[in-house]
């Protein structure tokens, strides 16, 4: 039981650590968003490919969001 006790406040101390970490990934996402937002139409403008086969297969809007949570989760590898 005493054992029990001496644990909680390290329990603790992780679950807000993990609190902190998904409000920086949300803060960070929310700053890269619109960056990949303007990466991805950028890039759909300059393509100049004419063939059906090579049109990409997610929006420009999924596609964003997925560059974001990729460059926002290696800002958390470090």
């Amino acid at each position: 039981m005493i054992t029990a006790t001496q644990h909680e406040p390290d329990a603790r101390r992780n679950q807000a650590d993990r609190q902190s970490e998904r409000v920086n990934l949300r803060r960070l996402y929310l700053l890269m968003y619109p960056l990949c937002l303007v990466a991805a139409v950028a890039a759909r403008l300059t393509d100049h490919s004419g063939t059906a086969a090579e049109k990409p297969v997610q929006s420009i809007f999924a596609e964003a969001r997925s560059s974001a949570y990729a460059a926002a989760g290696y800002a958390f590898q470090a």
